[in-house]
């Protein structure tokens, strides 16, 4: 059993791991994917719809002169400045407005990677060019004319760049955004998920171990009480009476405490099983064990002694008051007996054997009384109890006694 109990608790426990493995993989199946999904919407749709809301103000006249088109010759000899009238002010106070908008970095830079314009706050704030931060040169090299993105490492992050060619200043316009920042939130829920499923498994596991616990300790008590009480009628079996009646002669013994025993058989038991069968035998031998529980006291003991007979050790009961309780005791299973409608016809006597301890007794002694009276009890007419008063000193001079039918035998006749 306690071999069995452990694998059922390694069992658990191996469950706990495989639930705890399975939730970890669908967390991080289920970061990667939302990862992938938000990285994708960044560089497929709100990159490239940033660089277009910022292409559609640059045509506005305010910003400068010549964004529109390429300057003419005219204007190319009398304005040397690369800006052209541009106004840096309003292009950097529009570029602020759109990374308060969108929350991405805006900025322009010539073909030489010059910085021309950006906006506050944004990863190349404290540079004049791009050739300046060591994470850009590679992005630099690789910069074409054609709309493209392009994802760097920068400052430990990963920085995801839309860069869009403006053909008539020859300038670049870059948007870019911080994707270890914009997942940061997802990565927050993928370790509150990783904590709760732990805990999860760690609570199932608890609860597996406790319940297999519980059951370990009700199979215990189950066995206990198997191993100590008779399975059929609930009373002491001979083990768990020989530990018990120890007891009780060695404090009778010891505080002259008067110790009765009433040995009760149900007679013809036996031919009753012939014709009734076993159960409901049983069913009747069940209900003769329910009788004597109820009838005794918590300091009493009752004992199933075989299969038909049994024993109760009455503490603090003097010889009168046994035989008393002994024909209470028969009459009412013999009462229920024959209240049951399959035992109406079933051919059951019942006798009783009492004997009180003496303080020269042993249990040998003590017990060797108590079914010597019910012996005697069985030999007359049915339905008798029998007390056989103490003390003796051997079994031949008992035996002698009881045929000599000495004063040390009492017989009860029962009232019909």
């Amino acid at each position: 059993m306690e071999h069995f109990l452990e694998l059922k608790r390694k069992l658990a426990l191996t469950l706990s791991f495989a639930i705890a493995i399975a939730l970890l993989i669908a967390f991080v199946i289920n970061y990667s994917v939302s990862k992938v999904s938000i990285i994708n919407a960044l560089v497929t749709k709100e990159l490239p719809l940033t660089t277009s809301a910022v292409m559609a103000d640059l045509r506005d006249e305010r910003l400068g002169l010549f964004l529109n088109s390429a300057p003419s010759d005219y204007q190319k000899r009398y304005l040397s400045n690369i800006d052209y009238g541009l106004d840096r002010a309003k292009l950097n106070e529009m570029l602020d407005l759109y990374h308060q908008e969108y929350g991405h970095n805006i900025y322009l830079v010539n073909k030489e990677m010059q910085i021309v314009a950006r906006n506050n706050q944004s990863i190349v704030s404290d540079t004049a060019s791009l050739l300046e931060i060591n994470d850009f040169k590679a992005f630099t090299q690789t910069l074409n004319k054609d709309t493209s993105s392009y994802e760097i490492q920068h400052q430990g992050d990963t920085v995801l760049i839309n860069a869009h060619y403006l053909p008539s200043l020859e300038w670049y316009l870059l948007v870019d955004t911080n994707a270890t920042q914009a997942t940061a939130s997802l990565r927050d829920a993928l370790y509150l998920n990783i904590f709760v499923g732990l805990f999860a498994s760690l609570s199932i596991f608890g609860l597996t171990h406790i319940s297999i616990s519980r059951y370990q300790w009700q199979i215990k008590q189950k066995l206990s009480d198997m191993s100590s009480s008779d399975t059929l009628t609930g009373l002491a079996n001979r083990y768990t009476f020989d530990i018990l009646i120890g007891h009780i002669l060695a404090n009778a013994k010891r505080t002259q405490t008067p110790i009765s025993l009433i040995l009760i058989d149900m007679d013809l038991i036996k031919s009753a099983v012939l014709e009734h069968g076993s159960l409901t035998t049983e069913k009747v031998v069940q209900q003769v064990g329910h009788i004597i529980k109820e009838s005794i006291r918590a300091s009493d003991v009752g004992c199933r002694w075989s299969e038909d007979k049994f024993l109760i050790t009455l503490n603090n009961c003097l010889p009168d008051k046994a035989t008393s309780i002994a024909k209470n005791l028969t009459l009412s299973i013999q009462q229920a007996v024959t209240q049951q409608p399959v035992s109406i016809n079933m051919p059951l006597n019942i006798s009783a054997g009492i004997a009180d301890y003496h303080i020269n007794d042993t249990l040998d002694t003590l017990i060797e009384r108590t079914e010597r009276a019910l012996v005697h009890a069985q030999s007359q007419t049915h339905h008798k109890i029998m007390y056989v008063q103490a003390p003796y000193y051997t079994v031949t001079h008992m035996t002698r006694r009881l045929n000599n039918k000495q004063h040390d035998i009492k017989a009860v006749q029962m009232q019909a």
